[in-house]
Parts: structure tokens; C-alpha cells; sequence
């Protein structure tokens, strides 16, 4: 009775998934669509961004490095440089910003692959195009 089910069971799962359709798809011409929830590229909004600097401070790789200057009371980002290589895509920096919309949110991008660490390194204050 026992060696029936030892030989049967992991024949029928095998029977049951050999006429089913493959799940494999064929990149880079063909993406998969990211769930919902997914954690991809970091992007930022310089016109939401208090300068708190609370998303580099929190950051546990230290990917998010900000320089800012001030002008009486506030505060104004001069340089916001993410360097996508070491981020490991937790989310933290997402979390702690206290914007609402968040001036850090990610996207659903994750081809970030290349050849040398120095095309890793973003500035958002150049990509976006310029201050506030």
C-alpha cells in the first residue's frame, strides 16, 4: 500500500504538469509584468522633497547620499546621488519619508543591469532637472 503512494503521487503531479502550457518567457523580447507590491528602481520628486534627509539616514547601505543648503528656515537639495549597486531594494527610504505624495517612491523598473559600478550612480537633481 505505501510503495503505491511513494510511486504514484510524484507520477501524477508529473502527469498533471506535462500537458499544461509553459510559464517560461522569453526575454528580453518578451517582460514579465511586476506585481503590484514590487520594489524596483529608486525615483525621486524634487518638488515634493522637504530636505529632511531622513531617507539617507535611514538608508542600511548608505546608497542615498544629499547635500543640501539652506536659506533662512528651509532647506533646499543641491545633490541627490542614489547609487542603485549597492541598494538591495528594501524599501526603508520609501517608509521613512514623511511627504505626502513621498518624494522617494519605487518604481516597477528592474533592468538596472551594466558593465562598470560608475553607470550605477544616479543624480536625481541632473535626471530631474534641477531644484526646487
Amino acid at each position: 500500500m505505501r510503495v503505491k503512494t511513494i510511486i504514484a503521487e510524484p507520477l501524477m503531479i508529473t502527469l498533471k504538469h506535462l500537458f499544461k502550457k509553459p510559464v517560461t518567457v522569453q526575454y528580453p523580447e518578451e517582460r514579465l509584468n511586476p506585481a503590484e507590491r514590487f520594489r524596483g528602481f529608486l525615483a525621486y520628486r524634487p518638488d515634493v522633497c522637504t530636505a529632511c534627509t531622513s531617507c539617507e539616514r535611514n538608508c542600511p547601505n548608505k546608497c542615498i547620499k544629499i547635500k543640501t543648503r539652506k536659506e533662512g528656515k528651509k532647506r533646499f537639495v543641491e545633490e541627490y546621488l542614489y547609487f542603485a549597486g549597492r541598494c538591495m531594494f528594501c524599501g526603508i527610504c520609501v517608509e521613512v519619508c514623511p511627504t505626502k505624495p513621498k518624494a522617494v517612491y519605487m518604481t516597477k523598473k528592474y533592468e538596472l543591469a551594466d558593465t562598470s559600478k560608475e553607470a550605477l550612480v544616479f543624480d536625481f537633481m541632473k535626471i530631474s532637472g534641477g531644484e526646487k
